[in-house]
């Protein structure tokens, strides 16, 4: 019921005698109600967060492709041609292009798990 019936249907029982604690209580209910109901404010609140969230995807997409895969790429790249002018020079790797292999396996699965999670949000992590 609300708080316009609740007044009509005490002004229709005038006169006759009414359980004045019982409508004490309905009329603290419906403003109860419409105090809870009133918080909109909530809702521009959530409309902001929800965009400022939006933004903050879109700059960690772009660190990842532009900044973290770039620079993982150039490492590969670079690399590669290092082991290729020591292959032609017919020297072992020294242990360093080991380690520079495994970091690199540990930041392409790291890629991985960030493209994942990109996914898991519902984000293309390269568009």
């Amino acid at each position: 019921m609300n708080k316009e019936k609740f007044l009509q249907e005490v002004n229709r029982q005038k006169g006759t005698k009414t359980n004045l604690k019982a409508h004490k209580v309905m009329l603290s209910d419906i403003d109860n109600i419409r105090e809870f109901l009133d918080m909109s404010y909530l809702e521009d609140e959530i409309y902001e967060r929800i965009d400022e969230a939006s933004s903050k995807m879109v700059e960690a997409r772009d660190i990842f492709r532009f900044d973290m895969m770039q620079h993982l790429g150039g490492a590969e790249d670079d690399l590669m041609r290092l082991k290729e002018k020591l292959d032609e020079l017919g020297v072992d790797y020294p242990q360093v292009i080991n380690d520079f292999d495994a970091e690199i396996a540990q930041r392409e699965s790291a890629a991985e798990d960030i493209r994942r999670r990109f996914q898991d949000m519902g984000w293309d992590a390269i568009s």
